[in-house]
């Protein structure tokens, strides 16, 4: 009797119509769960734009506060000194200029060059880091042959100073004052131009 029933049409069509309920209800899931996904991730791309008003150019934040690293120099040092340790306490008594770039970042290829100018025209008046973030060491020693960068270039493989200013991407620039402090950042492509102004304005150089 029961296997009359179940292999009656319309005991076939119920159980078409509940396995299609239940895929269904997977897919929805599955698209609900995607869509939480990519809010949670832009929210945190974009908590550091969003907090400024704009996605690039340079802002004051919130914060003075510097984030404070230990990291192995790159280049930019004397020879043999590949392992050797920079710290940003070390780096105070002048202002100071924090770029953060990748050898994967596009941008950071037409920048580079930029302040590499800029810091040759200063000299000693402004200091200079580079740190090479989340990235390679022989792509990130490539990137600095290439352009021919003479500043310091520290290596930061997990970014973790990126991830200590939230930072949602790269190039971002942290501009700190001789005592330590946090006085500006630029997130997106610097010219000449637009760096010799920030250092007017922050430092009168």
């Amino acid at each position: 009797m029961s296997d009359s029933v179940a292999s009656s049409p319309s005991s076939r069509l119920a159980w078409h119509l509940r396995l299609l309920l239940v895929a269904a209800l997977v897919v929805t899931g599955l698209a609900i769960v995607g869509v939480i996904e990519t809010v949670h991730y832009s929210s945190a791309a974009n908590r550091k734009a969003s907090a400024v008003g704009a996605s690039v150019g340079f802002f004051r934040p919130k914060s003075t506060k510097a984030v404070p690293f230990v990291l192995p120099l790159l280049a930019g040092g004397a020879r043999g000194a590949r392992a050797r340790q920079v710290s940003q306490a070390s780096l105070l008594g002048e202002p100071l200029v924090v770029n953060m770039w990748a050898s994967t970042c596009t941008v950071c290829r037409t920048e580079t060059p930029a302040i590499e100018a800029v810091s040759r025209r200063l000299g000693s008046r402004v200091r200079f880091v580079g740190i090479d973030t989340a990235d390679l060491r022989g792509a990130g020693l490539a990137f600095v042959h290439r352009y021919g960068v003479t500043y310091p270039q520290l290596f930061d493989p997990k970014a973790v100073v990126a991830t200590g200013y939230g930072i949602p991407g790269l190039p971002v620039t942290v501009f700190l004052s001789a005592r330590g402090r946090v006085v500006g950042e630029d997130i997106g492509a610097l010219t000449v131009s637009t760096l010799n102004h920030y250092l007017g304005v922050l430092f009168g150089v």
